[in-house]
């Protein structure tokens, strides 16, 4: 299988009914060509002679071997001709409407001598004379008797018939012809290209539609989960677990929902106080369905049935008086019980809170509990006897749904527990930046971000900067390139999220920017930290502390 750039292609290409043979020519290079073939879609240039005439140009495909060298190939779809009188190409479609089109030859030859030029510029071939071929292909176009014009000779252009056998008509293009002159392309002359033109595909892709449509993918998926609450509607109690990003939030809001929607008085709960709010804003309008922070539950029901309580306290009060305060605000007015308790992130609760939890079901007979959780091994106290206890969903979250696969690798890293198997899109690859001190990380963080949004490829609401110390939000202040900033507990669809990491917990956004690093050092925090984002992560730090989190050897600095 070839190496293609892109590896797969953007939807609003594959939906294009005027890409429609591009996209039939990548499908066969991808599946028919070997691996040692690099094959690049759609690369544009751009160049001005002289005299200052600029020109435009794009090269359909680009193929690319070590040893055969190039080959330049431009595609045009329909029945293709060309008239005799004044040698105008045509395409002809399926309703028979006629237009003219540009010759192929032509465009294929110009992008074959603009980038020989561009590469023969780089370090790495200066002065070679490196073997390049073009030519065309026309999918929808029989092949006819004679050559369709005298730049157009029969064995440069690939054909209908050709389709099937695409790879050896390609391989055959490469290699035809003798010129003791020319020379191999060689592993440098690969590298140089892909840096000509496999980055200029990434500034051009970055973020932009690439990054639309991994999150519709990302969408598509989650919503499919729910077919599982379906199979499990006859289970009063359980315990689902999965991954960061298996889509366990997604079914826990999806379940309290239904629950609030069958008359039951139901409760979401989770530990963190920033997921309850967006879990509170998401679920806004469901009548009967209470969403509150587990702690924050506590404290409200025991007020509202006058249990006293410490204004304010030590860890006891946290982890003991609170709980207990739950039970005995409930114990004392019924009407507060709820029929449905549903709890997110289950893994940040002592047994202790979810037996209190329990308590607070109205009838045993009749009611649901339900914990998501999440079955990481590096997240769990010792204490979970009470999760252990209750019946396991038979349908393990082993897919992950919420991050491009770039993003689950590394985060993978970090989790150990039932495999987690990449369903999303592909993704940019995890971003980093090295800097020398927190001062340049935060100067790259503002000039970074200010190009993304200048560039209208994203949005503030689009984007979060999570650290691992408080150092670092501190100098960041309640701006970031020029625009104001909120908490994780407050999100604004027009500001940049500025929290910790460990606040952002159970949260997401599009695009995560990791900085004070150097504070992440618990294996909790990085798998939380580094699962955070849907589609674009970038990690800014000094060399040493990336490659820690990326558990990889860090390159030695200037």
């Amino acid at each position: 299988m070839a190496r293609m750039y892109p590896r797969e292609l953007p939807r609003h290409v594959l939906e294009h009914p005027k890409l429609s043979s591009e996209v039939r020519v990548y499908e066969r290079m991808r599946d028919k060509l070997p691996g040692d073939y690099n094959c690049y879609y759609s690369r544009s240039w751009h160049e001005a002679d002289r005299d200052g005439t600029e020109f435009d140009g794009e090269a359909d495909f680009i193929v690319a071997h070590a040893e055969h060298g190039l080959l330049f190939l431009e595609v045009k779809g329909g029945r293709v001709s060309c008239r005799e009188a004044d040698g105008q190409w045509l395409s002809e479609d399926r309703d028979g409407f006629k237009f003219r089109i540009k010759n192929p030859l032509s465009q294929a030859r110009s992008s074959k001598h603009h980038f020989l030029k561009r590469l023969n510029a780089s370090r790495a071939l200066s002065g070679r004379f490196v073997r390049a071929r073009h030519g065309a292909i026309l999918p929808g176009s029989a092949r006819p008797r004679r050559a369709l014009a005298p730049d157009a000779p029969l064995e440069i252009i690939a054909f209908g018939d050709d389709m099937e056998t695409l790879d050896r008509w390609i391989v055959r293009r490469m290699t035809e012809g003798d010129n003791h002159r020319e020379s191999a392309l060689g592993l440098d002359g690969l590298r140089a290209l892909e840096e000509l033109l496999a980055s200029h595909f990434e500034l051009r892709a970055h973020i932009g539609i690439s990054l639309a449509d991994d999150a519709r993918t990302i969408e598509r998926l989650t919503a499919e989960q729910s077919w599982i609450l379906d199979s499990l509607a006859d289970n009063k109690e359980m315990a689902i677990s999965g991954g960061a990003g298996s889509g366990k939030t997604v079914l826990a809001v999806e379940k309290a929902t239904r629950s609030a929607a069958d008359g039951r008085r139901t409760l979401l709960t989770c530990y963190n106080a920033p997921l309850a709010a967006h879990l509170r804003t998401i679920c806004q309008g469901n009548e009967g369905l209470l969403v509150a922070s587990f702690h924050a539950l506590c404290r409200a029901l025991a007020q509202k049935t006058g249990v006293e309580l410490p204004s304010d306290g030590d860890q006891s009060v946290f982890d003991h008086l609170l709980p207990e305060a739950l039970v005995e605000a409930v114990s004392n007015n019924p009407d507060l019980g709820f029929d449905t308790v549903i709890i997110d992130e289950g893994q940040d609760f002592r047994d202790s809170w979810l037996h209190a939890l329990r308590l607070t079901i109205n009838d045993p007979e009749t009611g649901g509990f339900y914990v998501f959780y999440d079955d990481n091994q590096r997240l769990f106290s010792p204490e979970k006897e009470f999760i252990d206890a209750l019946p396991a969903s038979s349908i393990a979250l082993t897919r992950n749904l919420r991050n491009t696969r770039r993003i689950h690798a590394l985060m993978a890293k970090w989790y150990q527990g039932r495999r987690s198997i990449p369903a999303g899109p592909e993704g940019e690859p995890v971003g980093t930046m090295a800097c020398r001190n927190g001062e340049m990380a935060l100067a790259r963080l503002n000039e970074r971000i200010s190009q993304m949004l200048n560039s209208g490829q994203v949005a503030p609401g689009q984007i979060a900067v999570l650290s691992g110390t408080g150092d670092a939000l501190t100098a960041l202040g309640e701006r970031i390139a020029g625009k104001p900033t909120c908490r994780a507990d407050d999100l604004r669809p027009d500001h940049i999220v500025l929290d910790t990491v460990r606040r952002f917990k159970g949260l997401s956004r599009p695009c995560i920017f990791l900085i004070g690093i150097e504070g992440l050092t618990d294996p909790e925090l990085i798998y939380v930290a580094t699962s955070r984002a849907n589609v674009l992560l970038e990690i800014i730090g000094t060399a040493e502390d990336i490659a820690r989190l990326k558990q990889e050897v860090a390159a030695a600095g200037p």
